[in-house]
């Protein structure tokens, strides 16, 4: 008896052997990296830098692919059914994670069951901007006004249900205030009518370029510290209100990726989220740097559905 166990303990260890083997190797071809995003934006860019410093880190080429369109979930459903191996990731969002489980019923993925958690990567705040008719230069100055012309200010977003237009309802609730919210298919034509008054003021994470040329008013900006690139716009906690959000973004995998796999690709991430390199490309864009372990990752994406679904639920905010 004493024979046999042993006999099938070895062949176990061997056939453990190969798969061991196979993540040591890890990756010994090309990574596709899905940006479910159009090229070009912010985003993309982010994403592209990421994706050059991990090809370097683990002496793989790593493909960008765009995958753009529904909100990120045309992107996000494909990597969720791409072969759990470590060769196909999603450079995902909070609204990829967080935003869309709330707004969309028929939405093709499940982010808790379909996707493996590896690293945060970077996190970009709101830029909180006024139109230069509007005649204010602060918070407490939008606020006042907001509230003596009640139902009378608008702001604009990239659609109904993105994350602009939320903390622009997160923004009304905190601060009693009661506006209209005016959803475009265009930033750039949301810009043109927020500089000649159309649109009051806006939330945006591609603010630094329309305040720098003076076409809008910046107001303040939603991170927990001021920008590096921009330090003379305060934060909004500055001028008294607690409002903190970001745009983030992070890597997932399939789920069924081995936990070696993920747990290589976290660290590499966390390295890269170090390298002055890369925390200097990605400052230039307004954002800073993130790398957390995949536990980490997984709390966050937690913690900012509880926020996003409550917004969501007490604005009575829907998508067509």
């Amino acid at each position: 008896m004493k024979t046999r166990i042993k006999t099938l303990a070895a062949a176990l260890a061997l056939a453990a052997v190969p798969a061991l083997a196979a993540h040591a190797d890890y990756p010994d071809r090309p990574i596709k990296l899905v940006v479910p995003h159009g090229p070009g934006g912010v985003a993309d860019t982010v994403s592209r830098i990421f994706a050059d410093a991990l090809a370097r880190e683990l002496k793989q080429p790593v493909i960008v692919e765009n995958k753009a369109g529904a909100s990120t979930m045309i992107g996000a459903d494909y990597v969720a059914k791409a072969a759990p191996d470590g060769y196909t990731l999603l450079m995902a969002s909070v609204t990829t994670l967080s935003i869309n489980p709330f707004l969309y019923p028929n939405i093709t993925y499940d982010p808790k069951r379909d996707f493996a958690p590896v690293s945060m990567v970077a996190a970009l705040p709101f830029y909180l901007m006024a139109s230069p008719t509007l005649g204010v230069k602060t918070v407490k100055d939008l606020v006042a006004l907001a509230k003596s012309r009640p139902g009378q200010l608008n702001y604009s977003s990239p659609g109904s249900g993105t994350s602009p237009h939320l903390v622009g309802a997160l923004f009304a609730s905190m601060t009693g205030v009661d506006t209209q919210h005016v959803p475009y298919k265009s930033t750039a034509s949301a810009e043109v009518d927020l500089n000649a008054g159309r649109i009051h003021f806006a939330f945006t994470g591609s603010g630094m370029a329309p305040i720098r040329s003076g076409r809008v008013i910046g107001l303040g900006v939603t991170s927990g510290e001021r920008v590096a690139s921009m330090p003379e716009l305060p934060t909004l906690k500055e001028q008294g209100l607690d409002l903190e959000a970001t745009v983030w973004n992070g890597v997932v995998a399939p789920a069924g990726t081995s936990p070696e796999i993920v747990a290589k690709l976290a660290a590499a991430f966390a390295r890269i989220a170090r390298s002055p390199d890369v925390k200097e490309k990605v400052q230039a864009h307004g954002g800073i740097t993130v790398g957390n372990t995949p536990a980490e990752f997984k709390r966050l994406i937690d913690t900012e559905a509880a926020r996003w679904e409550k917004v969501i639920k007490e604005a009575s905010i829907t998508v067509q």
